[in-house]
Formats: C-alpha cells, sequence, structure tokens
C-alpha cells in the first residue's frame, strides 16, 4: 500500500494525512479483545497516574503475537517506508486509553522532542501512525493538531510532568497561539479502524474524554535504522532498543495464528 499523489503532498504539506477504515471490522474487534487481555495482566510496562487511573500500556509486542504482527503490517510499514525511506525499526509503540469522564490530557508538544531529549534521535526521520480502536469524536478528548508545524522543525519547548509518562518537552501559550494562527486547528475524527499518521514535528495535544465512552488509540512510531537513538535514559518500553529492521508482512497475516 502506498499514499497517493495527493495523499503525499497533504502530508508533506500539513504534516499529517488521515486514512478512514483503513483496518476492518474484524481486525479492529480482535485488536480490541487482545488489549483487553494484556490489560488484566500484570505488567510493569502499563501506564498509571499517581490518582490510580489506568492510561494504556506499551511494547505491546512482548506479550502478544497480533500486536506484534501488527508492527510488520504492510499497510502500516510501507506507507511508513513511503515516507521515510528504509528500512525502518519500532521506536515506540502504545496504547493510550482515555477512559470514561477521565482525566487524562496531553500538552502541546512535538513528539521529536522528547525523543531527542530523552533518547538521543539524531533527526526527525520518525513518523506517527495512530489506529483507532473506538470511534473518535469531538467529545472524548481527540488529538489536535496545527497543520504546517513541522516545516519549523524542532521548536524551544519547557518540560512539563506528565501523570503515568515521563516529562513531556512541552510548548508554550504564546509559541501555540502563533503556530494556529498560520496554520490553524484541525481534530482528525472518524470510526474505528481509521488512521492518522503524523510527522514527528507536528505540533499537538490532546484534551480529556468528557464522554461516557472509552477512546483506545494504538501508537506506532517508526524510526530509519540509521537514525537510531544513541543515548537512552529511560526505560526500554519508552524508547526501543532493538533497531533490526522490519520487513512486511501481507495484511491477510495480521488474523492468522502463528503468523508472526
Amino acid at each position: 500500500m502506498r499514499l497517493t499523489r495527493s495523499q503525499l503532498h497533504c502530508y508533506r504539506s500539513d504534516g499529517l494525512v488521515f486514512l478512514p477504515e483503513l483496518f476492518s471490522a474484524a481486525e479492529v474487534a480482535a485488536l480490541y479483545v487482545e488489549q483487553e487481555l494484556l490489560f488484566r495482566q500484570v505488567l510493569d510496562t502499563h501506564l498509571r497516574a499517581d490518582s490510580g487511573e489506568f492510561l494504556g500500556t506499551t511494547a505491546m509486542q512482548r506479550h502478544s503475537e497480533l500486536f506484534a504482527r501488527l508492527l510488520s503490517d504492510e499497510r502500516l510499514l510501507t506507507l511508513a517506508e513511503q515516507l521515510l525511506g528504509g528500512p525502518l525499526y519500532c521506536h515506540q509503540y502504545k496504547i493510550i486509553l482515555k477512559q470514561p469522564f477521565g482525566r487524562l490530557s496531553l500538552p502541546w508538544h512535538q513528539d521529536y522532542a522528547p525523543w531527542k531529549l530523552h533518547d538521543g534521535m539524531p533527526q526527525p526521520r520518525a513518523v506517527s501512525i495512530g489506529i483507532y480502536l473506538d470511534e473518535i469524536n469531538e467529545f472524548n478528548g481527540p488529538i489536535v493538531y496545527i497543520p504546517g508545524s513541522h516545516r519549523d522543525g524542532l521548536i524551544d519547548y519547557e518540560v512539563l510532568e506528565v501523570p503515568g509518562t515521563t516529562p513531556i518537552p512541552s510548548l508554550s501559550d504564546m509559541t501555540v497561539s502563533q503556530l494556529a494562527a498560520r496554520g490553524g486547528l484541525v481534530a482528525p475524527k472518524g470510526p474505528p479502524g481509521s488512521v492518522t499518521i503524523f510527522d514527528s514535528c507536528i505540533a499537538h495535544a490532546s484534551g480529556p474524554n468528557l464522554s461516557p465512552f472509552p477512546r483506545h488509540l494504538v501508537y506506532l512510531s517508526y524510526n530509519r535504522v540509521d537514525n537510531a537513538i544513541t543515548r537512552p535514559t529511560r526505560a526500554e518500553h519508552f524508547a526501543a532498543r532493538d533497531f533490526t529492521p522490519l520487513s512486511p508482512a501481507p495484511a491477510s497475516a495480521l488474523l492468522e495464528p502463528g503468523a508472526a
């Protein structure tokens, strides 16, 4: 699978592209069941706020064949290779859960900032892909992006503490106001199985889930092997040390038992 010329232009111009219903209902259902099995396990890769609010989990490929296969799914990996060139490995892999009426919100930031600050990633030659396991709407904490902000490269930041994860280098209100005045704001919304692909330097944030319904998002962040991190300072489930290149697997293999 490859982005069309217009989709590629959108990604280069805006820093993101939205692909509705890339994954089937059966695939989403299988991933949903699998994540619930992971959530029930006692794992040091889970994310919790000090309040006890469950925020999600990381490094799912360690504990799940299905999520291990998802990493190499050709629909994701070939798109990432088209944008970055190859070979690629997975720098970060996580599920972020916004529980009904939850408190979790994430400040304005660029993904590349913590990857450079905490992990020593040399250049922003990485891309993130979000897979919707629930419908994402205006009520349940959608990610809000500033189109075109990736073209500014790494922007000055201040480091803020965020519940359940490592401190996030965050953008000031003034910076966000200036970026939004130029590029506006957009929050891709859509049904389960939809996918958003975004540049590691695009500014984005999300508010709390105000609705009575959960919001589960799977995030895969691919990085070029020749851009592997050089000085990791945090646990491996936040910043992978395995730089083995991934090879695309047919989409049909995702739901095949033992296909890893």
